[in-house]
């Protein structure tokens, strides 16, 4: 048999002379084969791409320029030229204040802190601390010491009738307290009351409260000249600081949170004699020897520190 054979004919399965409703629900895409195929695409109805953003300098420009006929734009470049003659008339004369002065363009500001004489204790009134017997105030202890040729802290204790009982190191202390012998100074009188206040003492002057035991010790600084004054001192911000530190020590409730903030003390006293990197006492190892003494145990306590607190307890 040759030849070509005859192949039967097939049934139609897509047809393409039918009319395709398009869905109205959607938006309608340009046709992407008609570019690439040299094909016109007629039908506008395609997604736009986005508007060209336009600079704000051009923006700017461009509304300078629509509006610089405007009223208002006048008024504004008179006010602009006013301000700049009067800013150069103001130098002129901080010129003349500086030639005037013979104070050269070059020379360095320097910061100088003005120190008050020390003169004699103040009159102070008497005062109450509430203290908690499980958080002994310490650095009263200190106080008097430091004091002692400048003025007495005559502290008498009692004891709240809501206690039954004092602490060993509560009952230490206020034998210690009580059994100050001061010098021919001047006195305050301090009425110190073991009262379950929690871990901050509080102070009662003159109808006003202090909370806390750092800010008694500001009180004290400041209401005194020299003595335990630091806020003439090059690092007065360092030392609030370390008081914040020790208010921290008292109020922590976990060993290594009292690990981490021993270690900023650690850190301030170094090799030096008392924290701050100073070379005399200050209300900040007041503090420090306080709160480590409530809130720690011995083991906590480094070297550096144990050095430092004994030097605290022999200070004068």
């Amino acid at each position: 048999m040759n030849g070509p054979l005859k192949m039967y004919r097939t049934r139609q399965v897509v047809r393409h002379d039918i009319a395709v409703q398009l869905p109205d629900c959607m938006y309608k895409l340009k046709n992407i084969h008609a570019a690439r195929n040299g094909m016109v695409e007629q039908r506008t109805d395609h997604v736009s791409s986005a508007p060209k953003k336009v600079d704000i300098c051009d923006q700017v420009k461009q509304f300078l320029k629509n509006n610089q006929n405007l009223p208002e734009m006048a008024a504004l470049e008179l006010r602009q030229e006013e301000i700049l003659r009067q800013l150069a008339d103001l130098k002129k004369q901080m010129d003349n204040i500086r030639n005037n002065l013979q104070i050269s363009k070059n020379a360095a500001v320097t910061s100088q802190i003005i120190k008050p004489k020390q003169g004699p204790p103040p009159s102070l009134p008497d005062v109450i601390i509430n203290a908690s017997p499980t958080n002994p105030p310490y650095s009263l202890e200190l106080v008097q010491k430091l004091w002692k040729n400048y003025m007495f802290l005559s502290v008498k204790s009692y004891t709240h009738s809501s206690l039954s009982s004092l602490t060993e190191n509560a009952q230490q202390l206020t034998k210690t307290l009580e059994s100050f012998k001061p010098g021919n100074v001047p006195k305050i009188n301090v009425k110190l009351i073991w009262k379950d206040v929690g871990a901050n003492p509080e102070l009662v002057v003159a109808h006003s409260r202090i909370f806390g035991e750092v800010n008694i010790l500001r009180y004290l600084a400041r209401v005194t000249s020299d003595y335990l004054n630091y806020e003439t001192c090059n690092n007065v911000h360092e030392i609030d600081a370390l008081l914040d530190v020790c208010y921290n020590i008292v109020k922590s409730k976990t060993k290594t949170e009292r690990a981490s903030l021993l270690q900023v003390l650690n850190k301030s006293l170094g090799k030096s004699q008392w924290l701050g990197d100073r070379s005399q006492i200050s209300i900040a190892d007041l503090a420090a020897y306080s709160a480590i003494k409530q809130a720690t145990n011995p083991s906590e306590v480094n070297v550096n520190l144990g050095k430092w607190m004994q030097r605290c307890v022999a200070c004068q």
